[in-house]
């Protein structure tokens, strides 16, 4: 027994039974604390853990090892925050983990406190004088013994979870759905011995050991899938064994969510006839992937809003237009023209929405200041985005990210030729240059393909010529194929006969470094006819220099030696001496390789 001074109505004090005091728990009058003798998992309300889980074997390990009483010879993990996206199983694995705790003997003798605070839903938030309330009630506190305020609860509920630790019976407290820290923290034990698992879709101050969850690998994706369908219709569904492609497709679809992949098996649940097949074709449409993701209750969606609705206007802004991005990830600098801000205050957007875990932040072994969105969000993001186009400048921004991607590309490329000449100032070096193609590259080449179909045709076709040099240099051949290809679509749209030869040279290179000769060859001949028809002799020899090098490729000598005399005679006529040279040096290379080739038949047909 405790006693504390005189009250005005008579001596005031506390007893707690069976357990210990730690500092003043309430002000009250013979408050009397008796531990119950069991606080089991049924009593305090852990949901069912689903029976098809899988994919997180070694989440769930992670999870065990930190829950242990003893961890890796140290004190365990006192408090452990699993954060992710919306929709990403953080609760199922959560409710996974603290069910094989509570099976491992003296873990947990006094049982599982959980609840699910809502923090997302401004409908069914609970604050945390209510889910106090309720950990008390579960902890056998009579109502009349539970004070009113959200201190005084906090201090009692401390107390009694201290109690239970004192005489060999720890709890284990699980924190579902919480999204800040002041909805969190006042239940939070503050003994050094009760373990807390805390999920939240915010990376939340909590001193708590961070565990981020991503989405599933493809194949645990299709793993549940099946599980879903069996648990639904039975092991005679077979839908996933016989169509392992278009299982594949909407696991890839899904983007590794597991809400979505619940969503999919639920809809073909309901219908045991439809093929995946049928689905997979549904889900295939970006733009009504998300209308597509939905039952009943349940909508990919509606879950995303939820997140969405609390961001305020520079972050909500930013978060549309990322999406505008046409390649994987965004770097700071390109969100930086995007959002029209300074560097730092960019950053600092990018930073929080990725505690939000609406963007993705780079892994310990990436570059730092390159962000990406999960899939299925940036079709969210982009819905909204389209919504908002005008409020949030929408046009400018892209002509800003493109004019970005643009202009330090064409920078880049002057540090990547072998020839004298000006070099930007953008970069200091070569090695400066290369190094940001190469983390753009990916950006650089969507951006090419997609910029024409957006109004901005210049862009692309600026950028296939200015990326050639790097993509030769790092063998992206397949690329430079693609961007070339791009480029001279577009000059043929716009009936640019110069560009168009320009495009045909650059392509026709590219197929040879492929060994797609026969391409190449054609697309030099396009090629020179079109200088020709322009009458640029210039560009007629380079064109009919190359495609002497492919006919040599596919022995073709006679033709190939005819290319080089004509593009030898051109230069000559322009009095260009270095393309003279090389044009000869080419023919003569073509006719001793056509002699080695004579020679070694004459030779295997000699008696």
């Amino acid at each position: 027994m405790t006693d504390l001074p005189p009250g005005p109505d008579g001596p005031v004090s506390n007893r707690i039974s069976d357990g210990v005091f730690l500092n003043t728990v309430i002000q009250g009058r013979n408050i009397t604390v008796v531990l119950p003798p069991e606080v089991t998992p049924a009593l305090s309300g852990l949901p069912p853990g689903s029976v098809t889980f899988t994919g997180r074997e070694d989440q769930v390990e992670d999870l065990i090892s930190a829950l242990s009483p003893v961890h890796h010879g140290e004190r365990a993990v006192l408090v452990t925050a699993v954060v992710g996206l919306a929709g990403v199983g953080k609760t199922e694995l959560v409710v996974q983990a603290a069910a094989r705790a509570l099976r491992e003997p003296g873990w947990f003798p006094g049982g599982v406190l959980f609840v699910d605070l809502f923090g997302y839903d401004p409908e069914r938030l609970v604050p945390p004088e209510q889910a106090l309330e309720g950990f008390l009630r579960a902890l056998g506190m009579p109502a009349e013994d539970i004070p009113a305020g959200l201190q005084d609860r906090s201090r009692l509920y401390r107390t009694v979870l201290a109690a239970f630790a004192e005489r060999g019976r720890r709890i284990l407290v699980v924190i579902d759905n919480a999204s800040t820290e002041d909805q969190a923290r006042p239940l939070l034990p503050t003994d050094n011995t009760t373990a807390t698992l805390v999920t939240s879709r915010d990376t939340l101050d909590l001193d708590a050991r961070l565990h981020d969850l991503g989405p599933m690998d493809p194949q645990a994706c299709v793993d549940l899938l099946n599980g879903h369908l069996h648990r639904a219709r039975g092991t005679g569904d077979t839908r996933v064994k016989d169509e392992p492609e278009h299982a594949e497709a909407i696991a890839r679809l899904c983007a590794g969510l597991p809400l979505a992949l619940r969503i999919t098996a639920a809809i073909l649940a309901d219908s045991p006839a439809r093929p995946l097949a049928s689905l997979a074709q549904a889900l295939e449409t970006a733009h009504t992937r998300l209308d597509r993701l939905r039952r009943k209750d349940r909508a990919v969606r509606a879950a995303f809003d939820l997140s969405y609705q609390r961001l305020d206007g520079p972050h909500a802004r930013l978060f549309r237009l990322l999406p505008l991005n046409p390649g994987p990830d965004t770097s700071t600098e390109a969100a930086t023209h995007l959002a029209g801000t300074d560097h730092w205050q960019t950053e600092e957007l990018l930073q929080d929405l990725a505690r939000a875990h609406l963007v993705i932040p780079p892994g310990p072994a990436e570059a730092w200041g390159r962000w990406r969105m999960h899939d299925l969000v940036r079709l969210y993001a982009d819905e909204h985005g389209r919504t908002h186009a005008d409020t949030d400048r929408r046009e400018a921004a892209l002509t800003a990210l493109l004019d970005f991607y643009r202009g330090t590309t064409e920078a880049a490329d002057t540090h990547l030729s072998t020839l004298p000449g000006t070099r930007s100032p953008r970069f200091p070096d070569r090695d400066h240059a290369l190094a940001w193609l190469d983390a753009e590259h990916l950006n650089l080449i969507a951006a090419t393909t997609t910029a024409h179909t957006l109004g901005h045709p210049e862009t692309s076709i600026h950028l296939a010529f200015n990326l050639a040099e790097f993509l030769d240099r790092r063998r992206y051949f397949d690329d430079w194929i693609t961007v070339s290809t791009t480029a001279l679509a577009i000059f043929r749209d716009l009936g640019d006969r110069g560009g168009e030869g320009q495009a045909l040279n650059n392509l026709g290179l590219a197929l040879q470094e492929v060994r797609r000769f026969e391409e190449a060859i054609d697309a030099h001949t396009r090629a020179a006819t079109v200088y020709r028809d322009l009458d640029d002799r210039h560009g007629e020899g380079r064109a009919l220099g190359n495609l002497g090098l492919a006919l040599q490729e596919v022995r073709r000598f006679e033709e190939a030696i005819d290319a080089h005399t004509r593009a030898a005679t051109i230069f000559r006529d322009l009095d260009d001496r270095h393309a003279k040279g090389q044009a000869l040096q080419d023919e003569a290379v073509t006719h001793n390789e056509r002699w080695l080739r004579q020679s070694r038949a004459d030779h295997r047909l000699a008696p």
